[in-house]
């Protein structure tokens, strides 16, 4: 199926059921955050080990969209997806059933298997219905989602645990799976051919993730990607300490901050829309990584500022450009490896997986008594990318549906 094919009002239902998939992790990761030690108590376990659930769930991302990565090539987008989201919705559930903190841990692992498939199966559909700026607009879409996610997961999460308790915040993800598995059983269709698919042996499976792995504008624009998409992390992990610890900003304050500080995603992605429509991704990407150096350069230089609204500027636009990158650098990504795009797309998520695991711990362990930590997060790793992208990422005029 070629996106040519498809109507003007099919495509923006497809789209938005992809970004509705694409929510999933960052729902089930962010939304019980401030449940954690309500979730301990009820238990009868120690905060360290509910907070091992968060932990879990990341390993569960990482190694389900690698075994989901092959698995698509093989059977298929759609029916992989379907399974993806039953598992998702069966382990919410089952959370909700559980009294016992092991248990819970176990089956946080399994839900993660299941929200990742919507993310890897998304990537894909995205590379086997579109094409040059017209994937890096839909890709555009789904990076927005899935960057603020994170971001209006923890409030919705506070308000139904105040409401409602713990218990319903898993319940409102498994209603979230049930629409979720309904929009994908009647909109998304089957976009890989049975021509097209993988022979089912262990030799197929290697031969693709050897075939991946070697493919240099791959991987290279995959690992900018991650580095990008790093920087968000680095955000999510620190901002609560530097507001509302640096400069002593109330719960609510520091909530209507985040909010605000989200709206450059939404912005900066109308600008890369309008972009794409004169510029091919590559274009995009290369300088847009000078632009966002610059930006960066400014908020370490600036991080010992006493005044929250100077800092608050410069992080507003790295924010943003944190969004139009990420999109581009994955666009190209999947087009460099159009013809294995599942492996192709569990590989994208599990390095951007562990370059913001990395980010993230860094900024974790070096503290937020100072905005010096979350600044270099976003800084250090946009410096690694355009070294990359300067080096080794050429010809970026044209989107190339191959690579070498």
């Amino acid at each position: 199926m070629s996106g040519n094919s498809i109507s003007p009002k099919k495509f923006a239902a497809i789209t938005a059921v992809l970004g509705v998939l694409t929510i999933f992790p960052p729902l089930a990761t962010d939304m019980y955050l401030a449940a954690i030690g309500h979730l301990a108590d009820s238990m009868q376990a120690s905060h360290a080990a509910a907070e091992l659930s968060l932990s879990l769930f990341f390993l569960g991302l990482c190694i389900g969209q690698l075994i989901l990565g092959p698995v698509i090539d093989i059977f298929g987008r759609k029916k992989p997806l379907m399974i993806g989201i039953v598992l998702f919705v069966v382990t919410s559930i089952a959370l909700v059933l559980v009294d016992n903190i092991a248990i819970f841990n176990t089956l946080r692992f399994f839900q993660a298997i299941g929200a990742c498939a919507g993310m890897v199966v998304g990537r894909a559909i995205v590379s086997d219905l579109y094409h040059g700026r017209e994937a890096a607009k839909v890709m555009n879409i789904l990076v927005m989602m899935l960057t603020i996610g994170p971001i209006i997961s923890p409030t919705l999460g506070s308000v139904l645990l105040e409401a409602l308790g713990w218990h319903s915040i898993f319940i409102v993800m498994a209603l979230v799976g049930v629409i979720a598995s309904f929009l994908t059983l009647f909109i998304i269709p089957e976009t890989l051919p049975l021509v097209d698919r993988k022979a089912v042996s262990f030799h197929s499976v290697r031969t693709s993730f050897v075939k991946i792995l070697i493919k240099r504008r791959f991987m290279l624009t995959a690992i900018i990607a991650g580095l990008v998409q790093g920087g968000m992390f680095a955000f999510i992990t620190g901002s609560s300490g530097v507001f509302q610890g640096v400069f002593g900003l109330s719960a609510l304050q520091y909530g209507l901050m985040f909010a605000g500080i989200a709206l450059a995603l939404m912005f900066f992605s109308q600008i890369n829309k309008g972009l794409l429509n004169h510029y091919e991704p590559g274009i995009i990407l290369k300088n847009g990584l000078r632009l966002h150096l610059m930006i960066t350069v400014i908020l370490v230089i600036i991080s010992s500022t006493k005044s929250m609204w100077l800092f608050v500027a410069p992080l507003w636009l790295a924010i943003g450009m944190v969004g139009l990158l990420s999109a581009n650098a994955m666009s190209l990504a999947m087009a460099a490896s159009r013809k294995e795009s599942g492996v192709a797309s569990a590989l994208l998520g599990a390095i951007q997986f562990a370059i913001a695991f990395l980010v993230s711990s860094c900024v974790a362990m070096a503290g937020t008594s100072t905005t010096l930590p979350m600044a270099l997060g976003l800084f250090l790793p946009c410096m690694l990318a355009i070294l990359l992208s300067e080096a080794f990422l050429k010809e970026p005029v044209r989107n190339r549906t191959a690579a070498v």
